[in-house]
């Protein structure tokens, strides 16, 4: 059973089908590679951070 865990910045869920089409196409990212039968046993957890908590190359980038 697939587990896949992905965070982003969270005004991509300004957008309300930012959430459901991302998880759709990670399930079918996993699913090219495991097989489509994989798709309904594969769970996807999205997490939305804000800006000024994520940092990159040693500094914060908000």
């Amino acid at each position: 059973m697939p587990y896949i865990e992905a965070s982003f910045f969270e005004d991509r869920f300004a957008d309300n089908q930012f959430a459901p089409d991302m998880v759709a196409e990670l399930t079918k990212a996993v699913s090219a590679v495991l097989g489509e039968d994989i798709a309904a046993d594969t769970t996807v957890v999205i997490h939305g951070i804000p800006r000024e908590r994520w940092g990159h190359g040693g500094k914060m980038m908000g």
